[in-house]
């Protein structure tokens, strides 16, 4: 975004949930676009911070969590693209024997005492946090994305991943007003795996599209050219186009 009456330059604010680690593709921004500063910072629920148009505080960008069910179209007021969806995990004290186990399935665990489910989408960082501190004190089990237990990096805790029960889906999102923004395109880009040689710089115009009747003309000149070309000594076809 850029803010000039605040005469501040072109900036990107990025806020995304636990679980996510955006540091590779904030890397990636500033090697690409290093005259336009970046920030990260984790929240419970960035779009309660999205920022709606240019110039306003907030965020300019989010990564938000979804059910994995959830309609592929985005939330009203948002524009979203789905990511990837996420590795479901059971958690347990650090003395339980799944421990013992690479992955479980949720019939491997029928017989086990459950905590009452916790709903990552919707809860906050806090009620998750409380809901750990009883899985850690023996109280009962409790299911959460892989990365999310991951994030909280509690020694007290073991997690295995977990087959069999509903996933959640990781997204990115901005404000619908936002659309077009190239500040908030090329981030996206990036975060969808563009590489340097296929994405436009930030500080760099789009290209004008050419009209049918432009590129027509383009096409007739060219022929025009290669026809006026005197004929070289080597009349072998050129390596990599099909002889006609």
């Amino acid at each position: 975004m850029t803010d000039g009456s605040a005469g501040i330059g072109p900036r990107l604010r990025v806020g995304y949930v636990p679980g996510v680690q955006p540091d590779k593709w904030l890397t990636r921004w500033r090697e690409r676009n290093p005259g336009v500063p970046i920030t990260a910072r984790r929240v419970g629920d960035p779009r309660q911070g999205l920022a709606r148009s240019a110039g306003d505080d907030g965020f300019d960008v989010i990564f938000l969590r979804e059910a994995g069910d959830a309609p592929r179209s985005a939330p009203p007021g948002l524009l979203r693209i789905p990511l990837y969806t996420e590795t479901m995990a059971v958690l347990a004290e650090k003395d339980h024997e799944l421990g013992a186990f690479d992955s479980l399935s949720a019939e491997d665990l029928e017989a086990e005492r459950w905590l009452d489910p916790v709903d990552a989408v919707t809860a906050t960082p806090e009620e998750v946090s409380t809901a750990v501190d009883l899985v850690a004190a023996g109280v009962g089990l409790l299911v959460l994305p892989l990365p999310y237990a991951r994030s909280m990096s509690r020694r007290d805790v073991v997690a295995r991943p977990l087959d069999g029960v509903p996933a959640t889906r990781m997204g990115v999102a901005w404000s619908h007003a936002r659309e077009g923004d190239e500040l908030i395109d090329e981030f996206v880009g990036i975060v969808r795996g563009r590489t340097a040689s296929t994405s436009r710089g930030a500080g760099e115009p789009p290209r004008e599209k050419r009209t049918a009747r432009e590129k027509t003309a383009a096409k007739a000149r060219a022929r025009a050219e290669r026809g006026s070309r005197p004929a070289g000594r080597n009349t072998s076809p050129a390596r990599g186009k099909r002889r006609r």
